[in-house]
């Protein structure tokens, strides 16, 4: 009678393996094939249904870390890559596309910016002269002078350096010092109205103020914008979190260390301890003792054709598998706590960048958006963005647990007689 196997040929394959000392049933399980995200995987499934285009919103698509009933086994890990995690990273993708695209589209904006304010910039010092010429504006050496006397220190509010530069400044204005502040705190407010005022209370001022700026259309054409003191703290800010992001990868991938090859380093233990665990020593004694029943069983077998394998066959390679998980299951736990080590150092600064992201878009929205601190803090944040790809890199660590994989629980043999 000739034999042909299928499924389970390497159960009738025993004996003669078995002349090889070193053979156990149990090491020709292998452990799965990498299972984190990988251009063109799963191409049956599609994107996410939006296309994350801000840091906030990105932040908010972005999955959790998985659990360890998402990677104990490859069919769990497949099963979470299909339903949340391919899809992200496939909007991600896109949406990294789009980022390098904005981000383009800044840089030629911050240079138009950058153009138009070194030329304004250039005609506001000319106005400036044009009023220390006229004896309406402190003088750089008057200016400095007050610095070296000591009467103006670096620790001072704003409001009290307007104070003592309001005792010097104010004759020349011909105005008091309270007068010469409720011009210049008007002015602060709305320019149009300060002008207004000083023409009707002050005409031989405001016909100074006009002679000195004529030239310029009487405006201001350095005014402060008063959004500047706060979108320079959030520029400082996404610059400290950019740097924080480098120092938190740099220390969990491994650049220029050997930390990264901590992953390596248990895959090695798996290894070794898969040699000798007692899952192994307990799979290798089922499958003795089914390569025994299955002998047997097989001399009672009268049909031809395909034969199914009894159940009871089924029942103890469900046993192996139980023996695998519980295997895997007691490493996934510390493949997983490396893995969320990462996540949890990196997530947060990713959140307050979001954060800082939504407060410069609300500055921006307050006036013109043609500013260069507001453009560049896009910048940031478009850079921060791109992060993303390094960002994710816990979650695809924990899909690329190296678990043993599931033996088959159904099979047959083909008769021929």
């Amino acid at each position: 009678m000739k034999k042909v196997f299928l499924l389970a040929a390497i159960v009738l394959a025993l004996p003669m393996m078995a002349q090889d000392e070193d053979w156990r049933w149990s090491q020709t399980i292998p452990t799965s094939p990498v299972l984190y995200y990988t251009p063109g995987m799963f191409p049956d499934i599609p994107a996410a249904y939006s296309t994350p285009q801000s840091i906030s919103a990105l932040m908010m698509a972005m999955p959790v870390m998985p659990t360890l009933e998402n990677i104990y086994c490859a069919e769990a890990k497949e099963k979470a890559l299909r339903a949340t995690y391919i899809p992200f990273q496939k909007s991600l993708d896109e949406a990294l596309l789009l980022n390098s695209e904005r981000s383009q589209d800044l840089d030629r904006q911050i240079k138009t910016v950058g153009n138009k304010q070194q030329k304004t910039n250039q005609r506001a010092m000319a106005q400036y002269q044009s009023n220390v010429n006229a004896g309406l504006m402190p003088s750089q050496e008057e200016m400095m002078a007050l610095y070296m006397s000591g009467e103006i220190r670096e620790n001072m509010s704003e409001a009290q350096m307007m104070d003592i530069m309001a005792g010097h400044f104010a004759q020349k204005w011909g105005v008091s010092k309270q007068e010469y502040l409720k011009i210049i705190n008007l002015a602060q407010k709305n320019e149009k109205q300060a002008a207004t005022y000083i023409q009707s209370n002050h005409p031989d001022l405001y016909n100074r103020l006009y002679a000195a700026n004529a030239q310029y259309g009487n405006e201001n054409v350095h005014a402060d914008d008063p959004r500047e003191g706060e979108l320079d703290r959030i520029g400082d800010q996404l610059s400290e979190l950019q740097d924080q992001l480098n120092e938190v990868l740099g220390v969990y991938k491994g650049m220029g260390t050997s930390e990264y090859r901590k992953f390596d380093d248990m895959r090695d233990q798996m290894d070794a301890d898969w040699k000798t665990c007692p899952e192994a020593k307990q799979i290798d004694i089922i499958e003795q003792a089914l390569e025994e029943r299955v002998e047997a069983w097989y001399a009672t077998v009268t049909i031809k054709g395909d034969v199914p394998y009894p159940a009871w066959w089924t029942a103890e390679r469900k046993k192996i598998n139980a023996l695998v998980d519980q295997w895997n299951r007691r490493w996934a736990v510390k493949w997983l706590k490396m893995a969320t080590s990462g996540d949890s150092q990196i997530r947060p600064i990713m959140t307050r960048a979001a954060e800082l992201e939504v407060e410069n878009e609300k500055l921006g929205k307050q006036g013109s958006q043609e500013n260069f601190k507001y453009l560049m803090n896009k910048k940031l944040c478009c850079s921060i963005f791109a992060y993303m790809m390094h960002v994710i890199q816990p979650i695809n660590d924990a899909f690329n647990f190296p678990c043993r994989e599931h033996v088959e629980e159904t099979g047959y043999i083909i008769v021929e007689k």
